[in-house]
């Protein structure tokens, strides 16, 4: 094939290779043939090749394995690539830094495996006690999913690779907790759950690093910044009463649950941010697509919600489950005009743990 040196060219065959990887193609000839723009490509064409891919898929898990090939395939080229200085004290840095930590204590880690592994030791407490300690790195992907990826997604249209992304997190964290749950009784499972959840994190660290803070960082760094009209600061008023501004935030602050409003267009558009807030928000989420802020894969769950609300077929939907030792309960109501017409979805987040405990009675007098 002859190779073609334009930009349009070079993403069409990356595109290509990618397609064929999704195929099932596997063999050295076909990698061969696509080499040298492989070999060549730029964080920023790999995305846009990922995108032509995730974004058409209706659950990006299908091509884990593609992806991962891919990512291989191309390699050499990414870390032939200049890696950007952030700012200082910026939010990229911030991450660059934790992500690079996380990479040297998985070393450590790993480290600490095969010495454990090469005595054929069976006392493995100090691979378990580090792997619990080991708590950064769900701090730095729920950082990432809260923070960078809904400023990711307002500022570019390529932005499908981090639904891949957080399906890889939820997998990691959940082979980290089954090393954690090792009862020591098969030995020769618990080395090969500790050897996928190596991998796992290994797989995150490397493409955070070559791919996705290079792209966001500079798909904000060009954003163009929209005049942003004054909020005017208005007190509530109905028939029932009024409440100044103040008023109103500090009530949402003492409310015993977390409320999140999404509109009828499915952006998130209001949420309270209470000191026992279960779920962690931050302002960078308003006006993200709420099926941007669930993992992908609880999103067919919430569009079914969504969709039966919208369609008048159900008003609610209940689920609760244990978290962290608590017994969280978690309901969605329709809001509707009162025409009936559908103005968006609340979500009310409650630990429930001290209510599903009580007993008997406690009155006022």
């Amino acid at each position: 094939m002859e190779l073609i040196h334009n930009s349009d060219g070079r993403l069409e065959q990356l595109k290509q290779y990618l397609g064929l990887l999704c195929t099932g193609t596997t063999d050295k000839q076909t990698y061969l043939k696509y080499a040298p723009v492989l070999e060549s490509a730029t964080a920023f064409e790999a995305n846009s090749a990922l995108e032509s891919v995730l974004s058409q898929a209706s659950d990006v898990t299908v091509h884990t394995v593609a992806v991962a090939r891919f990512i291989r395939s191309i390699g050499k080229g990414l870390e032939s690539q200049k890696l950007e200085v952030y700012p200082k004290d910026s939010l990229f840095a911030a991450l660059d830094e934790e992500n690079q930590l996380i990479v040297h204590s998985m070393e450590a880690l790993q480290l600490l495996a095969k010495d454990l592994q090469s005595k054929k030791s069976t006392d493995l407490s100090p691979l378990l006690e580090r792997t619990a300690s080991f708590t950064q790195i769900q701090d730095h992907y729920e950082r990432m999913q809260n923070e960078l990826f809904p400023l990711f997604e307002k500022a570019s249209t390529e932005h499908s690779c981090v639904k891949l992304m957080w399906s890889i997190q939820d997998t990691a964290l959940g082979l980290q907790k089954e090393v954690l749950a090792y009862d020591g009784k098969d030995l020769g499972k618990l080395w090969k759950v500790f050897g996928q959840f190596y991998v796992q994190v290994g797989v995150l660290s490397y493409r955070e690093q070559y791919i996705l803070l290079p792209v966001a960082y500079r798909a904000l760094a060009t954003q163009k910044d929209a005049p942003k009209e004054p909020v005017q600061l208005n007190n509530f008023v109905s028939r029932t009463g009024s409440l100044s501004q103040q008023e109103l935030e500090r009530i949402f602050s003492v409310l015993p649950f977390d409320i999140a409003f999404i509109g009828s267009d499915d952006r998130l558009k209001f949420y309270s941010d209470p000191p026992h807030r279960i779920f962690v928000r931050t302002p960078e989420v308003i006006g993200r697509l709420v099926q941007n802020c669930h993992p992908p894969k609880s999103v067919g769950t919430v569009q079914a919600i969504l969709d039966s609300f919208k369609e008048g077929r159900e008003d609610s939907a209940e689920f609760y489950l244990m978290m962290r030792g608590k017994f969280i309960h978690i309901q969605y109501y329709a809001v509707r005009s009162t025409d009936g017409r559908y103005l968006g979805c609340m979500e009310v987040t409650q630990d429930a743990t001290h209510l599903r405990s009580l007993s008997g009675e406690k009155r006022l007098l």
